[in-house]
């Protein structure tokens, strides 16, 4: 079996409260592929997600937000869930930690309504994103483009609406980004 994503560190920022299905579903497929995913919180010890109307499973958390650096991975992804971003807005760890992947040109993955921690974090300016149709007039205030898109990719940053209906078509776009962005990598 091809492992495209062998040695590539992952990491999944989120709070408890977080979107299980957006977390449990990407993780498979990337450790299938090959990378090492590491969940990244500003809880300690346990992460408990939220499965669609109640909460979900625990799971442990191997950084904390607050030592945690980007340059210790090469991929951040971003799982939607409300409570989850509305805890990781309450900390500058946050800002500080996705800026690192912007800035450093890292790949970053933003699962549909993640894309409010995205605006928070003043990294979307000039960018093209995509999202809940919701969040357009959001991301339009912030200095962002509008992409009608499913999903879309402006350099290093993914983003787009991850449901029911749409999560496995959003998880396939994210493992064609990822394995694009490593031959990049690997070609410079």
């Amino acid at each position: 079996m091809s492992k495209p994503l062998l040695g590539m560190k992952v990491a999944v920022l989120a709070a408890n409260g977080f979107c299980e299905q957006d977390m449990t579903e990407s993780q498979r497929a990337l450790l299938d592929a090959g990378a090492n995913v590491r969940i990244v919180s500003s809880e300690q010890g346990l992460l408990n997600g939220w499965n669609g109307t109640a909460w979900g499973h625990h799971f442990a958390v191997d950084s904390v937000l607050s030592t945690a650096l980007g340059a210790d991975y090469s991929v951040l992804l971003i799982p939607g869930g409300q409570r989850s971003l509305d805890k990781l807005k309450l900390t500058a760890h946050t800002k500080r930690f996705i800026s690192s992947f912007i800035a450093s040109s890292k790949p970053v993955v933003v699962f549909d309504d993640a894309l409010h921690i995205m605006i928070m974090s003043d990294n979307i300016k000039g960018r093209t994103v995509a999202g809940p149709d919701d969040m357009m007039d959001v991301a339009l205030q912030a200095g962002a483009f509008w992409a009608d898109d499913s999903i879309h990719v402006d350099d290093n940053l993914m983003s787009g609406v991850s449901n029911t209906e749409t999560r496995s078509s959003f998880i396939s776009g994210m493992l064609n980004f990822l394995t694009s962005c490593e031959t990049l990598m690997k070609a410079a």
